[in-house]
């Protein structure tokens, strides 16, 4: 098998190498030289703060110290019988520095190849030194069990998550998970009863193509042993880690982990994801009640899909969407105005700039079918090049008042903008967008109080600077004499970066990406308000294209 060399360059403070190297003095005393056999008798962190412990077993991209006797002059360093790079001015005969390198440069698991070895083998010119180390895969995660009801000794539960490999042992406790949620421990407690059948279905070992990240798709099938609880939790124990999750033998109450979009409009289709949606009965938002034969769940009991068919009266919304089953009632936040800025049903105030879009109410046979009151209407045919064009400009009002922002009890003060975003429904009706060839896309506009838009208007006569307008745009050019250009993302992008046509959706822009909200929380978007925004069309090439976008319900909501 070919092997590969990995070549970190890392610095580190010198102190925490002689933090190590004071602690290895404790060591046996190895020949005057120093060249006896060489010997690892312990592996530790290079964090000064965890000098003292040692360990059996790290993640990838870990900096390690390998500490033992005689273990000067070393040639070759092997982390799962791949040689890493080490760097020698940091080798001493008690020590050698290392990092553990990551999947992206090509290092294997031994969670994926079993030909490899979980040991570092050290190489010096006077032997050789082998430590029994385990590279651990990423934490683990279970996402949701399924199952038939009520559960028995012998049924088998499928088991869902990520990361569900190198597992060392599976039970059951009568500890809630809830409790496992708000306590401290180093074990878990309580009434432990082994599964001793255990059967890997699924491992999907992959790079995550929005973070790049390398993860594993799992299932598991598990025996259910017998049990004297009703109610408990399952924990699975692997190496990088321990993870777990309610359990109960009778259907439990149904949980919502997220939703499609939280305002959707008349017609959109909506999924639900969660887990526990066993027998659900129906689906409630304000004084909207939807039955079984108005939604769709499915086969893994994880996903609810219906079409939005009304929004809830100003009345009667509580801003939740309530699933409810013979376990229970699961609630999610769903229609909550409190972050929405523009519906375009008087809630707020034109700014009057031109040119302005039109705003529609859609019924009937053509697109986009039905939608929330009026929606504003990107209409441009066989458009060239032009660097102000059409546009939606609102503010709250002519008093002065800021757009209404949630509590933080809904977006912690401390929520990154990465995960603050501003969002709307979307209907791109064949439109020249993310085609490759056109450069329309639209810039987004956030304007605090007495923040002035106009360039011209600036005290220096000069352009202001993103993080001075507080502006975004996804298009930038990479040559414009070539005509080459790029968008960091698609025009009128989901969160998943993608952009569906021919049909209602949630697009979302991070506030992150606006200049003033980078690197910010969601405490500094609060104290300074938002008064106005802008989204305006504009095409700097000169290729030729149509649009034909529907924007409604423009608000801000906050995702894990």
């Amino acid at each position: 098998m070919k092997r590969n060399i990995f070549n970190h360059q890392y610095g580190w403070l010198l102190t925490a190498l002689m933090a190590l190297m004071v602690l290895s003095l404790s060591s046996c005393k190895d020949d005057e030289e120093g060249m006896g056999t060489p010997v690892i008798t312990a592996v530790r962190s290079c964090d000064p703060a965890k000098a003292d412990s040692t360990f059996t077993k790290a993640g990838t991209g870990s900096l390690l110290a390998i500490i033992g006797q005689n273990l000067s002059k070393v040639q070759k360093v092997y982390i799962n019988d791949q040689q890493v790079y080490f760097n020698p001015t940091m080798n001493t005969d008690h020590s050698v520095i290392v990092t553990v390198p990551s999947e992206d440069d090509g290092f294997e698991l031994t969670a994926f190849n079993s030909n490899l070895k979980d040991e570092i083998r050290v190489e010096t010119s006077h032997g050789t030194a082998v430590y029994s180390f385990k590279i651990t895969a990423p934490w683990p995660s279970i996402s949701r069990i399924q199952g038939h009801y009520p559960r028995q000794a012998g049924d088998v539960l499928n088991v869902y998550g990520l990361n569900l490999v190198d597992v060392e042992k599976v039970y059951f406790t009568d500890i809630p998970a809830e409790q496992l949620d708000t306590t401290e421990w180093e074990t878990v407690g309580g009434q432990h009863v082994d599964a001793t059948k255990v059967e890997t279905v699924v491992q999907d070992h992959h790079q995550n193509a929005r973070t790049q990240a390398f993860e594993t798709t799992s299932q598991l099938q598990v025996t259910i042993p017998n049990l004297n609880y009703e109610k408990g939790t399952l924990v699975i124990e692997c190496a990088a880690g321990t993870t777990y999750i309610s359990y109960s033998k009778n259907p439990g109450q149904p949980i919502i982990f997220d939703i499609s979009s939280d305002m959707p409009v008349p017609g959109e289709e909506v999924t639900i994801y969660g887990r526990e949606f066993v027998q659900v009965e129906t689906i409630k938002f304000g004084d909207v009640t939807l039955t079984s034969k108005q939604f769709s769940v499915s086969d893994s009991e994880d996903e609810i899909t219906f079409v939005m068919p009304a929004v809830p009266s100003d009345d009667s919304n509580d801003g939740l969407i309530t699933v409810v089953t013979p376990g229970g009632e699961g609630n999610f936040r769903f229609w909550a105005l409190d972050g929405s800025f523009v519906r375009f049903d008087d809630d707020a105030t034109d700014n009057g700039w031109g040119p302005n879009v039109t705003f529609e109410t859609a019924n009937g046979d053509d697109p986009p079918y039905t939608s929330d009151g009026k929606m504003a209407h990107f209409l441009v045919e066989n458009e060239g090049q032009q660097w102000w064009g059409q546009m939606i400009y609102f503010r709250k009002d002519w008093n002065g008042n800021k757009f209404p922002l949630p509590s933080f009890d809904v977006i912690p003060a401390d929520a990154s903008t990465d995960n603050i975003y501003l969002a709307m429904e979307v209907f791109n009706n064949e439109s020249s967008l993310n085609n490759g060839t056109y450069t329309g896309y639209l810039r987004y506009f956030l304007q605090y109080d007495n923040e002035d838009p106009v360039p011209e208007n600036n005290d220096a006569g000069q352009p202001n600077p993103p993080e001075t307008v507080n502006q975004y745009d996804t298009f930038r050019w990479i040559d414009y004499a070539a005509a080459t250009f790029a968008n960091d993302r698609p025009v009128l992008a989901d969160i998943n970066d993608e952009a569906p046509v021919g049909k209602w959706y949630r697009a979302v822009v991070p506030l992150s990406k606006f200049g003033k909200y980078r690197g910010k929380n969601y405490q500094f978007v609060v104290e300074n308000g938002i008064n106005q925004l802008r989204i305006q069309y504009i095409n700097q090439g000169i290729v030729r294209g149509d649009i034909d976008v529907y924007i409604d319900n423009i608000r801000i909501f906050y995702k894990k």
